[in-house]
C-alpha cells in the first residue's frame, strides 16, 4: 500500500530536479575584446577560438572598439585578429573576461 505513493514521490522529485535544473550552471561566459586605439586605422576581424581551433564567434572592429562576445564555452580560448598579437585566456561560467589586442608585446 505504501509502495505506490513512495514511487510516485520519488519519480516526482526526480522530474522536478531535472526540469528545474537543480544546481545547474550556465556553461558559457562572455569575452570582452578591446582593439588597442594605437593600431593602424583599418578594420580587424576579431575571432574567439575554442581549444579545437574552431571559431566560436567573430566580429569586425576598428582601433579603439570594444566588442562583446556572449555564449562562449567555458575553458581556455584564443582571441586573435589580423596583424595583432594573439591572446590566450580562460572563460569562466557566468563571468566576463577582458582581453586587449595590440601589435606590441607578442
Amino acid at each position: 500500500m505504501f509502495r505506490r505513493p513512495a514511487t510516485v514521490l520519488i519519480v516526482g522529485l526526480a522530474a522536478a530536479l531535472v526540469l528545474t535544473g537543480c544546481k545547474a550552471q550556465d556553461s558559457t561566459g562572455r569575452v570582452t575584446v578591446t582593439v588597442s586605439p594605437n593600431e593602424a586605422e583599418h578594420a580587424y576581424m576579431v575571432e574567439v577560438l575554442v581549444p579545437n581551433g574552431r571559431t566560436a564567434a567573430h566580429q569586425k572592429a576598428f582601433p579603439g572598439d570594444r566588442l562583446e562576445f556572449a555564449g562562449i564555452a567555458v575553458g581556455k580560448v584564443r582571441v586573435r585578429a589580423d596583424d595583432l598579437c594573439t591572446q590566450t585566456t580562460t572563460v569562466l561560467s557566468g563571468q566576463v573576461t577582458d582581453v586587449t589586442l595590440s601589435s606590441t608585446g607578442c
